[in-house]
């Protein structure tokens, strides 16, 4: 799992490769919520950018998913 770093010190995009996809998890309340698996990296950290600055959630981490090869 890629934790995203909230202070801002990060902020050079990773290059996935081919088989990497992200998602977005956050909580509202107790609940916890994910959006869709995606391989379109700035998409998910726009939207972890809004989420993390808006009073709607909290806890917000951008999650990455790789296939493993044998």
């Amino acid at each position: 799992m890629a934790r995203a770093d909230p202070t801002g010190s990060a902020r050079s995009a990773p290059a996935p490769g081919q088989a990497d996809e992200w998602r977005l998890r956050y909580h509202v309340g107790d609940l916890v919520h994910y959006t869709e698996w995606t391989s379109d990296f700035p998409t998910v950290e726009n939207l972890f950018e809004q989420y993390r600055r808006g009073d709607y959630g909290h806890d917000v981490v951008i999650e990455r998913r790789t296939e493993v090869r044998r």
